[in-house]
């Protein structure tokens, strides 16, 4: 049987130096495959190059997150969250706008045609692939001090050896109680932890899994370090929405998604809402048509 050792990414949001030095990295540890978890972009500023560099790897699985489908909602003139008085519902439109202007069209049909899970058989082991859990993309039922019954419900079926699972930006191994293993790699884009003594890491995570002729053999916690100034100075050539947010989130690990307040005052600093309402409409006038 053929030895996999596989690199497990999750959570690039964006992030393409961090990506970039996370395959060096994976590279010199003799990858022979990868698997990509979801959350590709927003809110740094990749979006071509993400692809580029996933396709041109062994890359076997290629799963849809929560901010992946934030995305496609938008860019495929979907109302269903259409709120222009949302401080939130601008942040995300206005990503969707920047991301909408360089993004080819075949690395968007890649996007859409993505799928929330997969199930893989390796040398025996059957594994299951999900961004959270299989039929949900999003929620933080799986944050690493959840219940062990969240972790027990996440293998649907009882024959699966192996789950991974990324979304919450923690690097986490554990089992259920009948001992099947459960990964989460990390956050290449956005590490996080609440330990302040590890907070300041801001190292970018990635997990390589070995599987052998026997099975399991091991998995390793990666942190691959970068330098924060090449990708800020990415952000600032491509004209990054949020800048100031992105600057702070590689600085110090706090995302500012959900922090209304802080959102409506670079809207209107920016005018972000006058522009993400002309550009809303224009998506959805070229979808009726």
């Amino acid at each position: 049987m053929m030895r996999h050792k596989i690199a497990i990414l999750s959570d690039i949001h964006g992030n393409l130096t961090a990506l970039r030095h996370v395959l060096k990295d994976a590279k010199a540890e003799h990858a022979t495959e990868y698997w990509f978890l979801g959350d590709l972009m927003t809110p740094g500023p990749g979006t071509n190059t993400l692809f580029k560099l996933l396709n041109s790897l062994n890359l076997k699985v290629f799963i849809r997150g929560n901010w992946d489908d934030l995305v496609l909602t938008i860019l495929n003139g979907d109302t269903k969250y259409l709120n222009y008085d949302s401080p939130g519902y601008i942040h995300v439109a206005k990503m969707d706008q920047y991301i909408s202007q360089s993004l080819a069209e075949p690395y968007f049909e890649q996007l859409q045609q993505s799928k929330m899970s997969q199930f893989l058989e390796i040398n025996g082991l059957k594994i299951q692939i999900t961004h959270n859990v299989l039929e949900k993309n999003f929620g933080h039922q799986l944050l690493p001090y959840e219940d062990q019954h969240n972790f027990d419900d996440l293998i649907v079926d009882p024959n699966v050896d192996i789950a991974v699972y990324g979304h919450t930006h923690h690097q986490l191994m554990r089992t259920t109680r009948k001992e099947q293993i459960i990964i989460n790699p990390g956050a290449i884009g956005q590490p996080y932890t609440e330990w302040k003594k590890f907070a300041n890491d801001l190292r970018a995570e990635y997990a390589l899994l070995d599987i052998d002729d026997k099975g399991y053999a091991n998995v390793s916690f990666k942190r691959v370090s970068y330098d924060i100034k090449d990708e800020l100075n990415l952000a600032k050539i491509n004209h990054l929405p949020y800048y100031e947010l992105y600057d702070e989130l590689l600085h110090t690990g706090i995302a500012r998604t959900h922090e209304f307040d802080i959102l409506k005052k670079y809207n209107d600093m920016y005018n972000y809402r006058d522009q993400v309402i002309e550009f809303v409409e224009k998506v959805n006038a070229e979808k009726l048509t």
